[in-house]
């Protein structure tokens, strides 16, 4: 069976919507040498048009059962893109996939955001924006002694396209970078921010002994669940604040809150939780010392079109070359 994505062939790739109001779909930008067709279920596309695709792009919130179902009507589909940069939610399917199907994802897409979020978290802690605050409202003159970031030790949970992001700009404050990673020996594409040192998840404990601020983009899979546990928030000091903004079923909760309360750690800011929206009675709607956002911390005014951006990106290098710019391990799941 041929692969319909060839260089010689125009591209169809089916996207699987959300719901037919979903708002990317005003910024969605001509396909080169290609065409899409949308839907939200396998039945509003043509047939035709499910025996030609060569490619579907998935945008989340849609099922994985959906997807599942639009991919088996795709008898020529060698390439899978996700909008978002997270697969968890279709992590089964994306491990079903034949070995000739690539999958990529928006990585990178929204990495810029989210490194101003994790810098505008430390800097809120750090420059104690709640006691400025607090102050204000009290019409009370205190002249304490102001903190800086510089020569503090940024410590990052990951160091994917979010964690390079947030290194750079941790460098550009003066900030010593570590990093704490599933493969150490990892060497850094020529031009990337290189970590003054870099630890394994084995040396966990250590990278959290010495980091000043925690910044968690890992993904979510079965062996980053609860990654983030009692056991490292132990680990950090009180003077820590951890920043959690990949995903939060890496994050124990429960424990976050007893840190928090005990004072183990300085603060918390979280962009993300392992139940969204985050429930009513979550005992961290009352934790003071957190910094708390609805999973909107890369949601900006160009959020739409840096996803389209990403997608065309990996389109015209799959007609290139066969492959995908931002390709993922379907068995790791990133």
């Amino acid at each position: 069976r041929q692969n319909r994505m060839s260089t010689d062939n125009a591209l169809t790739v089916v996207v699987l919507l959300p719901s037919a109001e979903w708002p990317g779909l005003e910024a969605k930008p001509p396909l080169p040498a290609g065409q899409m067709h949308f839907g939200t279920s396998v039945e509003d596309f043509d047939p035709t048009i499910l025996k030609q695709a060569g490619g579907v792009l998935w945008v989340p919130p849609a099922s994985e059962e959906t997807l599942k179902t639009l991919h088996a009507a795709l008898p020529c589909c060698r390439w899978v893109h996700s909008f978002s940069a997270g697969l968890d939610s279709i992590a089964g399917f994306v491990r079903s996939l034949s070995e000739n199907t690539h999958v990529s994802n928006g990585r990178g897409a929204f990495s810029s955001s989210l490194a101003e979020f994790a810098m505008t978290a430390m800097l809120h802690f750090n420059k104690q924006i709640p006691r400025c605050q607090q102050n204000r409202k009290t019409r009370t003159w205190d002249k304490f002694v102001m903190n800086t970031v510089r020569g503090k030790t940024l410590g990052l949970l990951g160091y994917g396209s979010i964690g390079k992001a947030t290194a750079a700009l941790g460098a550009a404050f003066g900030m010593n970078i570590i990093v704490l990673r599933r493969n150490p020996g990892k060497v850094e594409e020529r031009g990337s921010p290189q970590p003054q040192k870099t630890y394994g998840f084995a040396d966990a404990e250590a990278f959290y002994k010495a980091a000043d601020f925690v910044v968690c983009s890992l993904p979510a899979t079965a062996e980053t669940k609860h990654f983030v546990s009692k056991a490292a928030f132990d680990a950090m000091g009180p003077q820590t604040v951890f920043i959690s903004l990949g995903r939060g079923a890496v994050v124990d909760e429960k424990a976050l809150h007893a840190a928090l309360r005990s004072n183990a750690i300085s603060g918390a800011a979280l962009d993300v939780f392992e139940k969204e929206p985050l429930p009513h009675d979550s005992p961290l709607w009352d934790d003071e010392k957190l910094l708390l956002t609805a999973h909107n911390a890369d949601l900006t005014e160009d959020y739409f079109k840096l996803g389209w951006d990403t997608f065309v990106r990996n389109a015209e290098s799959i007609r290139a070359s066969g492959q995908p710019a931002t390709e993922v391990d379907k068995m790791a799941g990133y």
